[in-house]
């Protein structure tokens, strides 16, 4: 059964936060925390943790200065059940164990009207496409980097120096979406069909993924001037990708699992992956009538025609 921490009070009131198995969730007051509550100056940097294990939740305060309450008495630690309430700072937390909530968020975003391809992706990218990030190009749309800027989460620009700086307005951006993220259903929602970016699965942190995405940033053309690789444009990557070798893709999916964008058609989903045989593509129909992903296999190779440009401060009409 899935188990939830919602806001009862405060900015966030509302927001629920699922719990995973193994997963711990950090709540505080600093973007150190998994749960951040920047405006709640009660509370503490990392105030506390939850950890729930598939059996069990346990909180733990994080040596809080004003304490941690379960149900009006200071802990700390606790196990935690269905309608407990946590107090941290002047926010109130409700524990939540809901058997039919996962299975009814799934059915709405599955049928009737509310079925659209942007509901049916959202629950697939935080179900079974974690742990989860995004690569945004703020060159396509001013509105990337406003909602960067708005949610605060967990980024950077692959560009980097005097040029990023410069750059930085129309830079591609890196950025970590966790399931309940608030990014990711903004960005789904208003940027799928539009080339904003692509999706993409990795273990590893953002830091190493960065690290490895910049590599592929410039390549050299066969005259030896070296150019901008717009990589991250779902129109370069859908062309780009089947044209690899097996060696080719293993180095360009590195400690990357999957990457995932739109098709040229927004109700279609491409994953790529490899296996050692090159660049494997599934596509996955977000249409209502199709609930189950259909595999299609990747025939001939296209052509390579990638697109090529160097990125200026000049915002692109």
């Amino acid at each position: 059964m899935p188990v939830f921490l919602e806001v009862r009070s405060g900015s966030q009131k509302g927001r629920k936060i699922q719990l995973d198995p193994g997963r711990l969730v950090r709540v505080g007051r600093t973007s150190r925390a998994d749960l951040s509550f920047e405006d709640d100056s009660h509370m503490s940097g990392l105030h506390f943790s939850l950890a729930w294990d598939g059996t069990g939740c346990r909180l733990t305060d994080l040596n809080s200065r004003n304490r941690t309450l379960v149900n009006g008495q200071s802990v700390n630690t606790a196990i935690l059940g269905t309608g407990d309430t946590i107090v941290a700072g002047e926010t109130t937390f409700a524990v939540r164990v809901e058997a039919d909530e996962a299975v009814a968020s799934g059915a709405a975003a599955g049928a009737g009207a509310v079925a659209t391809p942007q509901n049916r992706l959202l629950a697939l990218l935080r179900g079974d496409f974690q742990p989860l990030f995004a690569i945004l190009d703020a060159a396509r749309d001013i509105r990337i980097l406003a909602l960067l800027l708005h949610y605060k989460e967990e980024c950077q620009s692959l560009y980097e120096g005097v040029e990023g700086a410069e750059l930085a307005q129309v830079a591609p951006y890196l950025v970590r979406l966790a399931k309940d993220s608030r990014l990711l259903e903004a960005i789904v929602k208003e940027g799928w069909g539009k080339s904003w970016g692509v999706y993409l699965t990795s273990a590893s942190d953002l830091l190493e993924v960065r690290r490895h995405l910049r590599h592929f940033l410039q390549v050299r053309l066969p005259d030896g001037e070296q150019v901008y690789f717009r990589f991250y444009d779902p129109r370069v990557m859908r062309i780009f990708l089947p044209t690899c070798t097996a060696e080719e893709a293993l180095q360009f999916f590195g400690p990357i699992k999957r990457y995932l964008m739109e098709s040229e058609e927004p109700d279609k989903l491409w994953e790529f992956t490899t296996i050692g045989r090159g660049a494997e593509k599934k596509v996955m129909s977000l249409v209502p009538a199709a609930a189950d992903a259909k595999a299609i296999s990747s025939a001939a190779r296209p052509e390579p025609r990638m697109l090529i440009e160097k990125p200026t401060a000049e915002r692109p009409r």
